[in-house]
């Protein structure tokens, strides 16, 4: 194990711009990943599911990161789902031995072929394949659920000089592997290359009423009746990019910054199916201005006769749509 030392004005520069990421991912389905999005997290899926957009009307999310099936790998279906879906990301697969990482590293050229600006991820297993990827090319550090973590099979030295991603953990724990692999060493070891992380936890905890804080797990909305699980992930999301603002790691700029606008096209009367009311049974065509539509996070769209009409269901039932003014919020920070 490295030991620490004081850094330098050089060392302590060099060091902020390695822990810099240049992305912090959330893979899941809409509407999580939407509002993930829009709070600026690259969003993106393993490669045997999608975001279940199909339900959603004229709604488009790009694949930011693009995840692989690791309970059933299959190299060649990943390299033709990276082509279709065309992510910034993408973690190709865990190598056991140096054998998998060498056809990880020629799928990998491949898509480099036509992708010369993807982040490749190649997730090593045991010390031997770290050595053996690329320098070009990224190396996994497994964090969070998986059969072998990679601080089981490695030290901080052995990806040190290394462009990384970790996978999983916590925000702390994946802080914790942040400064093994970037604080000063005496033997003057050069940090880490922070280029990514992801966590999809907060949603985990979210279906049993609790959010993210830094301080812990926060169990307050477990008996509100007011507070979705939509809600609840936006939060937990909230909190998680200020604490990775706060420590200099969050991105300095993030997909819907970079010009990556999201546009959303909401329902129009003609989506409708019924003329009748979802709140008070009227006919929604027979008012002055005509019907009042809504689509939920739950991919429902509703008809109503008023304003007042569909805020009195809302608000009853708790419903969130799925973009739109009303919904939206945002923790203080």
């Amino acid at each position: 194990m490295a030991l620490s030392a004081r850094p330098t004005s050089r060392i302590a520069t060099e060091i902020t711009t390695a822990l810099q990421a240049d992305h912090v991912a959330f893979l899941h389905r809409v509407p999580f990943t939407l509002d993930a999005f829009q709070l600026g997290f690259l969003t993106g899926f393993r490669e045997d599911c999608t975001y279940q957009q199909h339900q959603y009307i004229d709604l488009e999310l790009p694949v930011g990161m693009l995840d692989n099936d690791f309970r059933n790998p299959d190299l060649d279906r990943y390299v033709e789902r990276f082509f279709e879906y065309e992510p910034q990301v993408g973690v190709i697969g865990d190598a056991y031995d140096v054998d998998e990482v060498k056809e990880y590293v020629t799928a990998a050229r491949e898509i480099q072929g036509s992708y010369p600006d993807a982040d490749l991820v190649i997730v090593p297993k045991c010390r031997a394949a770290i050595r053996a990827v690329p320098d070009d090319l990224v190396v996994g550090y497994s964090r969070g659920y998986a059969d072998r973590l990679a601080h089981e099979f490695s030290d901080p030295v052995d990806w040190r000089g290394r462009r990384v991603h970790i996978l999983g953990g916590s925000p702390p724990k994946q802080l914790g592997v942040i400064d093994q692999l970037t604080r000063p060493t005496l033997t003057g070891d050069p940090p880490a290359d922070i280029v990514g992380l992801d966590w999809n936890g907060v949603h985990r905890g979210a279906q049993f009423g609790e959010f993210w804080t830094p301080e812990g797990w926060d169990d307050s909305g477990r008996n509100a009746d007011h507070i979705t699980v939509r809600k609840m992930v936006r939060h937990g999301l909230a909190r998680i990019r200020e604490f990775w603002q706060a420590k200099g790691v969050w991105p300095e700029s993030t997909p819907q910054e970079d010009g990556r606008e999201l546009t959303y096209q909401g329902p129009s009367p003609g989506d409708i199916e019924s003329a009748a009311c979802t709140e008070c049974g009227a006919n929604v065509w027979t008012t002055e201005r005509g019907p009042y539509v809504a689509e939920y996070d739950t991919g429902d769209i509703r008809g109503y006769c008023s304003y007042d009409c569909y805020f009195t269901h809302r608000h009853r039932n708790h419903l969130e749509e799925l973009a739109g003014e009303q919904s939206v919020y945002l923790p203080p920070a």
